[in-house]
């Protein structure tokens, strides 16, 4: 089964030590060597900042660009749709089950400082599982 890891941060959260910001890189290259050694790393990368980010939307048929930070914040986005931590990588897993899936993504850092989510992939033909 093929499993989405989306790794999340928030940058405000005071329980964040500002070391993540620092060593964020050194910790994404630990676990993907980790994950890569099991064979179980399909793919994976890590995002650049999100003041970088660009969001597309269409609303009644007009479009509407904005810059960063974040798709859940400005004018533009609904009150239930905010959003204050960021995702900083993903990783696409090959795993035998879910309950392996949640295995290895408790051995992220962002695991003990913010979340790692994990949603399966689904294939053409619906679900694996």
């Amino acid at each position: 089964m093929k499993f989405l890891l989306n790794v999340y941060l928030d940058p405000a959260d005071p329980e964040v030590p500002a070391l993540w910001a620092r060593a964020r890189p050194a910790h994404e290259e630990a676990f993907a060597r980790t994950v890569g050694r099991s064979g179980e790393l399909v793919d994976g990368q890590a995002f650049a900042d999100p003041s970088t980010n660009t969001v597309v939307r269409v609303r009644d048929g007009v479009l509407r660009v904005t810059e960063g930070p974040y798709p859940g914040t400005g004018p533009e986005a609904h009150a239930d749709s905010h959003c204050v931590a960021h995702a900083t990588s993903y990783y696409v897993l090959d795993c035998e089950n879910l309950a392996r899936a949640v295995e290895l993504a408790a051995l992220h850092p962002a695991a003990r400082f913010d979340a790692v989510e994990i949603r399966p992939l689904m294939t053409p033909a619906g679900w694996e599982m």
